[in-house]
């Protein structure tokens, strides 16, 4: 989710605006990789809008680093993540005609669904908290990789064979892709027509977006006229985009469309208020506690002002777009430049927009607000278990000079907003650490607006008696088709399959779990029957309770 500061609105005039933006996209955008003026690197467009109006346009960067064909307003880009904002949007027009009700179980529409998924209503997935677990991570977990072609329907079949979710449905909220492949499959089975032919004539062609539309075969990522690239630390590599996954994402688009999206939130032709009022409200959990996810779309608030915000991340492929509808303003970002960071970009954007004096970049030094007390942080280093979600580790540490948060197995660094108060710029949390008699034992994590509190797990002194070659064997997943070899090796326990290109090293956290040195691996427990190893159970933040059976 993204959380920008805005100044008070101060009115630019168009001509002044334009030369901050340019200065700020070559100079700091690019700049960065001594490419100045972007001629030699990916890069992005941008599209700001006021009303129904188009204030600013920008473009940077190449399309496609060998043709050197420069970006432009009708560049084509995949904008990932962004699709779930039209779906979300054709099941509040489905809604709006009755032909759907939210309440409604998601096996009335899809009965081959697992038992699993019974219960769950479409409400629950359009505001993630069906609890269904992550196409992403169920496909990476079975080393799926980026070139090799995967559908909705490929999708559809590994959910279909899903036995348990991620928590109880409406108990949580929890982000999954797989949520909106299912709204795809749901438009399709009530208006019996693809996915792709109902967005084009109900929302695409209504507003002129005449230049979007979803990837439906291998073939079509030809037309995309923007080539997605990863930086190596020495150039930039094209990525392929092998993925057509309506719903979720594999939307194609460019800025001038985006911007008819943008103004439609305040014209509202299409949908209307009703299809606008469903989008834009926050969602509720089962306890009635609200979530700041609608239809699509993240909502927050900022400086006391309504926004609604989503970003996408999808091979070297960015995006971001924000609306604020007490200003009526809208920015858009497509880029081809996976380094980029949209979020940071629209701050920035921000900043410039309503007037900040100081035209640079904030650095982190002028965000840092105090120098880390090495003292207090000494007694909160270590690692912390969240009471709410038992396989989240924390680990605070310092190295050389600098202090860091490892979670999830990514090093972020701290600063300190008080001597018991550190944040993390990346993930805009906030940890407050809880002194007792002299000792720190537990902190809270602040963040979105909801409170995380987490216990430090004591350090075994001496490790347990462990007998490795007992865990050491085949094991099968059933829901994943796939299988992982355990083995005891130059004393270490790994994971070994041929899908991934290197072992996972396991390391001892607690009785029979372990933590690995993978991010898509949280943690593996081993189950144990009568003395004997019968199963494993993997867990990934996206993607739960995996259990894998013992076949040798």
């Amino acid at each position: 989710m993204l959380i920008i500061s805005l100044p008070q609105c101060k009115s630019l005039q168009e001509r002044e605006l334009k030369p901050r933006l340019d200065s700020y996209f070559e100079k700091q955008v690019f700049n960065k990789s001594g490419d100045i003026n972007g001629k030699n690197s990916p890069g992005l467009s941008v599209i700001i809008t006021k009303k129904d109006s188009v204030l600013y346009k920008g473009n940077f960067g190449s399309a496609n680093l060998n043709q050197k064909s420069p970006i432009t307003e009708n560049t084509i880009f995949d904008i990932a993540s962004l699709s779930k904002l039209f779906t979300g949007m054709a099941i509040a027009l489905l809604e709006e005609k009755g032909e759907i009700n939210m309440n409604d179980k998601i096996t009335k529409y899809l009965p081959d669904l697992p038992e699993a998924m019974s219960n769950i209503t479409i409400y629950q997935l359009v505001h993630h908290t069906s609890g269904v677990r992550d196409w992403p991570t169920l496909f990476a977990l079975k080393g799926w990789q980026p070139e090799t072609p995967l559908t909705l329907d490929s999708i559809y079949e590994i959910l279909k064979k899903q036995e348990s979710l991620n928590f109880t449905p409406g108990t949580e909220f929890l982000y999954s892709n797989s949520n909106y492949n299912l709204l795809a499959k749901i438009v399709e089975a009530v208006t019996d027509t693809t996915f792709e032919s109902w967005i084009h004539e109900h929302i695409f062609a209504p507003i002129g977006m005449e230049n979007t539309y979803f990837v439906e075969s291998n073939n079509t990522v030809e037309k995309v006229i923007a080539n997605s690239y990863v930086y190596t630390g020495n150039n930039y590599l094209p990525f392929s985009n092998n993925l057509s996954a309506p719903g979720s994402s594999s939307l194609m688009s460019n800025t001038s469309d985006m911007s008819k999206w943008l103004t439609n939130f305040n014209s509202k032709t299409l949908g209307g208020n009703g299809a606008f009022n469903k989008i834009t409200k926050k969602g509720n959990l089962n306890n009635s506690k609200a979530i700041n996810y609608g239809y699509g779309l993240n909502i927050t608030e900022i400086k006391n002002k309504k926004a609604f915000y989503h970003d996408g991340a999808w091979g070297g492929y960015r995006s971001g777009i924000v609306y604020f509808p007490e200003e009526s303003f809208g920015v858009v970002i497509l880029s081809n430049n996976g380094t980029l960071i949209p979020k940071k970009i629209l701050n920035d954007i921000g900043d410039i927009l309503f007037g900040n004096e100081n035209e640079k970049p904030i650095q982190e030094s002028e965000l840092t607000e105090q120098a880390i007390n090495d003292e207090f942080f000494t007694l909160c280093a270590g690692k912390y278990q969240q009471v709410d979600d038992k396989n989240c580790y924390l680990t605070f540490f310092k190295d050389g000079d600098e202090y860091f948060l490892n979670m999830y197995n990514k090093d972020l660094k701290l600063y300190a907003k008080s001597d018991s108060v550190f944040f993390v710029k990346e993930a805009k949390a906030e940890f407050v650490f809880h002194l007792r008699n002299g000792k720190v034992n537990s902190h809270t994590l602040n963040q979105n607006g909801n409170c995380y509190l987490a216990l430090k797990v004591e350090e075994n002194k001496k490790e347990a008696n462990i007998s490795y070659d007992k865990l050491s064997g085949t094991y099968y997943s059933k829901e994943l088709d796939v299988k992982y070899e355990i083995r005891y090796l130059n004393d270490e326990l790994k994971i070994q399959s041929s899908i991934f290109p290197n072992d996972i090293i396991l390391e001892h956290s607690d009785n029979l779990t372990f933590l690995s040195n993978s991010e898509l691996i949280q943690s593996i427990s081993f189950l144990e029957d009568n003395g004997a190893i019968k199963s494993l159970v993997i867990n990934n933040p996206r993607a739960k309770n995996i259990i894998f059976e013992r076949v040798n």
